[in-house]
């Protein structure tokens, strides 16, 4: 399956407060073949839900975002705690 850059900006721009939850794939049920290499797994995980921008967890409706920034998910939440609460170090 290949996803054009339009049709990728396409899906990143959908609206969650247009979009229908049931319409949505559940991702909480997906399983994807980790034995596999990286792209083929990416390419798996799109196949299965569609939309990788904009997903549903049981109830919930998700907008996922990416970002090519370096720095790992325990730094960012760090960074954020930090910025909410003013704390400086």
């Amino acid at each position: 399956m290949y996803l054009s850059k339009k049709e990728l900006q396409k899906m990143e721009q959908a609206d969650i407060r247009e979009t229908a939850a049931e319409e949505l794939a559940d991702i909480s049920g997906i399983e994807i073949d980790m034995e596999k290499p990286v792209p083929a797994r990416v390419e798996e995980y799109v196949q299965k839900v569609g939309n990788p921008f904009l997903v549903r967890v049981g109830e919930y409706v998700v907008k996922i975002g990416y970002s090519d920034q370096a720095g790992t998910l325990n730094e960012r939440m760090q960074q954020y705690i930090r910025k909410a609460a003013r704390i400086k170090y």
